[in-house]
């Protein structure tokens, strides 16, 4: 009895196995069968877009391997061979000087419009000696591959003042030209001057020369 129900486990187990067999074998016909419709398809397509590219050929006329782009235009950019020319014109002297240098790396590989927008950048966010020097314009006045001319224009008149001293958290502090970066942090307190050099430096004071500066700190701390 034991015996005959080991033969039907058997048989059962060998039944189901020829079972998954026969599924796992049909799986992977339909999976390769569908692998090859899908790669046929892809070459078929692949000759379809060669047929369309390929160059109409107009009759007595011969196909160049080589394709030439119409109406493409490149943009001449400074090379290191360039010739840079800085001028330099003083508005109050009126004044014109001119110097040939090698182009600087930071113009080589630009073109023309990226020239303009770099100076015009430049003007925007001067730095502070260019400032108190009076720079009123920086301009590109004439541009090729062989040669380049930018005019740096000054006018010191243009500056107003070199000095802003004002308090600070209540200190003496004294600013640049440009009220951003200071000068000098004096260490002065505000506390132990005069009401009315108090009421001047609320209100900030404009100075011209490192000369007058001194002198006024100096009154500060006489």
């Amino acid at each position: 009895m034991k015996l005959r129900k080991v033969y039907i486990y058997l048989l059962s187990f060998l039944g189901l196995s020829v079972l998954f067999s026969a599924c796992y074998y049909m799986s992977y016909r339909r999976a390769l069968y569908e692998f090859n419709k899908n790669a046929t398809q892809r070459n078929h397509n692949y000759e379809m877009l060669e047929v369309k590219l390929e160059p109409t050929q107009v009759p007595g006329e011969q196909i160049n391997d080589e394709t030439e782009e119409v109406g493409v235009e490149v943009s001449e950019t400074v090379l290191p061979s360039t010739k840079y020319i800085l001028e330099i014109y003083d508005k109050a002297t009126n004044t014109l000087e001119s110097q040939e240098l090698n182009p600087p790396a930071y113009l080589v590989g630009l073109t023309r419009e990226d020239i303009i927008k770099y100076l015009d950048d430049y003007m925007s966010d001067m730095t502070l000696s260019e400032y108190n020097k009076g720079l009123i314009a920086y301009e590109l006045q004439s541009f090729s591959q062989d040669e380049i001319v930018i005019r740096k224009s000054y006018d010191v008149a243009a500056v107003p003042f070199r000095f802003f001293v004002v308090v600070k958290n209540g200190y003496v502090v004294v600013y640049n030209s440009d009220l951003k970066s200071v000068y000098n942090y004096t260490g002065i307190e505000a506390a132990t001057l005069p009401e009315e050099d108090r009421i001047a430096l609320s209100q900030g004071i404009y100075i011209d020369t490192l000369e007058e500066l001194y002198a006024l700190l100096e009154s500060y701390t006489s």
